[in-house]
């Protein structure tokens, strides 16, 4: 029979337990539905508070996992449980537990550990153990003596680089995750990020910093010995970097006791530089996705941590691709950093053969006359949907082609222009009103 597992807020995790004095028949039946109760939600050890029982016992099991080199260990019931001895040797892993699921913390704990106590049936039992198995033992036991994981959760100390809108889900998961303190949001100031037609004022890093009240560094120069002195002082663990617009300095990349992680939208080593997302809609790519690097001094040359492909479909644009991307993102970076800091995730040098690089686009980029191809015309308008944008010119005037489709015969279609000094309109509308076409092949 699957049980109920009390989850975080349930008082019971917190309350004493009582030793097992009654070894019969419905206690055996209560293991029995724990081990069917731990195996049905793909766990570990589960312990008897978890599914509301206060006795003094325990269980644990793990077929092994050859990807990740963790060794099996065997069914394991243990009532009564006391650890004699801990190893001097300890190591910090990522752990979760099923009372609070989607929640994984780095742990410090001794890598070796002696246990006594009984079996199912009531037998003295002694066990020595490393590893996984030190650990989950260690774990379960914590349960009887009502110590939950949030208990051993260490702050994290971390600084955030950014100023564009990619990283805003993963500032705002981090600021939500009480795992990691951010000392410190740095972006750009307004100076840095008034272009392309946009308000001086219009830094949503910032805005989103302020929401959440986190400190804030703003600056138009990343290199002013003034900020790599403030960055120096606030002693950071760990950085994030994403959509930052300036070039980080090697005296900073060096501040973060772990480095530098930056959020690039793209599976690198494919498309480094500074349009990764509008490049692969210009070339019609199928696939794209984000890509977490340890930061290095070459731009977006760094090892890679993680990645993650994303299918795209038809009709999207460079900004609805980013706001996705800055979710998958956020997702990819919270189930990545326990992983990265305890070293069970390792790095990988990319492969600079592969590599290809992306230009930086012009106002002119965004020109298209009757001799561009219409395929390149709708990939154009969904690809500078927010800069450069796509016009063409009619009378030597510009009207900007906002956005259109191919139907199902494969005829191009313009669905919405907007002309020089006026507003949007429907392209049917702009032709009634200038009695002309505009027509790509």
């Amino acid at each position: 029979m699957i049980l109920k597992v009390r989850k975080s807020n349930d008082p019971i995790l917190r309350q004493p337990v009582e030793k097992v004095a009654d070894f019969g028949h419905e206690f055996q039946f209560l293991v029995d539905n724990m081990i069917e109760t731990m195996r049905k939600n793909n766990g570990v050890g589960l312990a008897a508070p978890q599914v509301g029982i206060s006795k003094q016992f325990f269980i644990v099991e793990f077929e092994g996992d050859e990807e990740i080199n963790a060794k099996p260990f065997p069914l394991t019931v243990v009532c009564n449980p006391e650890i004699t001895k801990y190893s001097k040797e300890q190591r910090k892993m990522v752990e979760g537990c099923l009372s609070f699921p989607g929640l994984e913390l780095l742990v410090k704990r001794p890598e070796k550990i002696s246990i006594k106590g009984q079996d199912r049936h009531g037998k003295p039992i002694e066990i020595e153990c490393d590893d996984l198995y030190a650990r989950v033992m260690q774990h379960e036991n914590d349960h009887l003596n009502c110590t939950l994981l949030i208990d051993k959760m260490e702050e994290i100390n971390i600084i955030f680089i950014g100023t564009g809108t990619l990283g805003l889900k993963s500032l705002e998961a981090l600021a939500h995750d009480k795992q990691y303190k951010i000392l410190s949001v740095i972006t750009g100031e307004p100076k840095t990020i008034q272009k392309h037609g946009a308000k001086s004022e219009d830094n949503p890093v910032k805005k989103l910093a302020q929401k959440l009240k986190l400190p804030i560094i703003e600056t138009g120069n990343i290199k002013d010995p003034s900020i790599i002195e403030k960055i120096k002082k606030l002693k950071p663990d760990l950085g994030i970097m994403a959509d930052f617009g300036q070039i980080v300095p090697k005296e900073i990349l060096g501040i973060p006791t772990h480095g530098i992680i930056n959020i690039h939208p793209s599976l690198l080593p494919k498309y480094r530089g500074p349009s990764p997302i509008q490049e692969p809609i210009l070339n019609g790519d199928k696939l794209t996705g984000v890509s977490l690097i340890l930061t290095s001094a070459k731009m977006d040359a760094g090892d890679i941590l993680s990645f993650v492909k994303v299918e795209t479909t038809e009709g999207e644009t460079s900004s609805t691709i980013k706001k996705f991307l800055g979710e998958v993102a956020a997702s990819l970076l919270l189930n990545s950093i326990p992983y990265y800091l305890s070293g069970d995730l390792k790095s990988e040098k990319q492969n600079e053969s592969q590599a290809t690089f992306t230009k930086l686009f012009t106002a002119k980029d965004g020109f298209v006359d009757k001799n561009t191809k219409a395929i390149e015309v709708e990939r154009k308008i969904r690809a500078f949907d927010v800069w450069p944008k796509v016009y063409t010119l009619i009378n030597e005037k510009r009207v900007q082609l906002i956005s259109a489709h191919f139907d199902k015969d494969g005829v191009f279609i313009i669905d919405v222009v907007k002309p020089e000094g006026k507003t949007e309109m429907s392209y049917e509308d702009w032709k009634r009103g200038h009695k002309s076409e505009i027509v790509f092949k």
